[in-house]
């Protein structure tokens, strides 16, 4: 299973955290886990952001075997976008399927914060204005009001994907319907004429995020997979409406071509006609 691993992952979360996965030190051996901030560019200067968490690499099978390092104390800013572990537990442990770490191909890795407080120029109040979206959704955590409704349907229809907040942490559980949120968010809007490579290449990464996710997407991944796919259909539309334009000018001048050819042959059988009369009356006269 450890082949089908992403060794350089990245997720980000709508409230400014990406997690970072990748292979480690001493020449790969390694699990490394980092947390850094994601967009920094949009902050002012001289922001900091200072903060107290763990990361866990979850035990899908025995829950209890999870690995957790932290409580880390860290203070973001400019200087230091980042901090983690490049050595957090090593491969051949992750990738032993009895472990259970590794389960259907997916690692799953939680982060807890304890203690965040922001320091900075107008910084809280540019974080704040982000909360004023979010509303509660069951008790699942904080989720963007455009995708509640469409939260509320898949949860109507697939009772089971409840079933994640027994097993995950809150932070957790609140990323990961937000990622379903943004996926079928996605194909409600998008139409399958929409599905050019931009769209596609988007969608993927949508599902990427959201397979990492561990809730039971069996009855979704169908949809997603032709949406992708659609790509395919659509050049091949295309392709038909070229070539029967195509066909119809070709039709329409080789209709003038045949029309001309008639011209033609009716032209040269007069010419003929009168040929074989000028030529009888130029024997009756000899």
């Amino acid at each position: 299973m450890a082949q089908h691993m992403r060794w350089h992952a990245t997720v980000e979360n709508p409230d400014g955290r990406k997690l970072r996965v990748y292979r480690g030190s001493q020449h790969g051996q390694y699990l490394g886990v980092y947390l850094e901030v994601a967009d920094v560019s949009s902050f002012p200067q001289g922001w900091s952001v200072n903060a107290a968490d763990k990361l866990t690499v979850v035990n899908q099978v025995f829950t209890k075997d999870s690995v957790t390092k932290g409580d880390i104390n860290y203070m973001f800013s400019t200087y230091g976008i980042g901090c983690g572990y490049s050595s957090f537990m090593e491969l051949t442990e992750l990738q032993k399927p009895y472990n259970g770490y590794i389960w259907n191909d997916t690692c799953i890795v939680e982060v807890e914060f304890s203690q965040v407080s922001y320091e900075g120029p107008q910084i809280e109040k540019a974080l704040g204005e982000k909360d004023e979206d979010l509303v509660k959704f069951k008790d699942l955590g904080l989720i963007e009001k455009a995708l509640v409704p469409l939260l509320e349907e898949a949860c109507l229809w697939h009772p089971s994907l409840m079933d994640c907040k027994q097993k995950r942490s809150p932070k957790f559980t609140e990323w990961a319907f937000t990622a379903l949120g943004r996926v079928l968010q996605f194909l409600k809007n998008k139409k399958w004429k929409d599905m050019n490579e931009n769209a596609c290449e988007e969608l993927q990464q949508l599902w990427g995020e959201l397979a990492m996710s561990g809730l039971d997407l069996s009855w979704l991944e169908p949809l997603v997979k032709s949406s992708i796919n659609m790509k395919g259909y659509a050049d091949k539309v295309e392709k038909i409406k070229k070539l029967k334009l195509e066909l119809m000018i070709s039709e329409t001048g080789m209709n003038i071509i045949k029309k001309k050819i008639s011209d033609t042959e009716q032209s040269v059988e007069k010419i003929r006609k009168e040929l074989v009369n000028a030529m009888e009356d130029l024997k009756r006269k000899i």
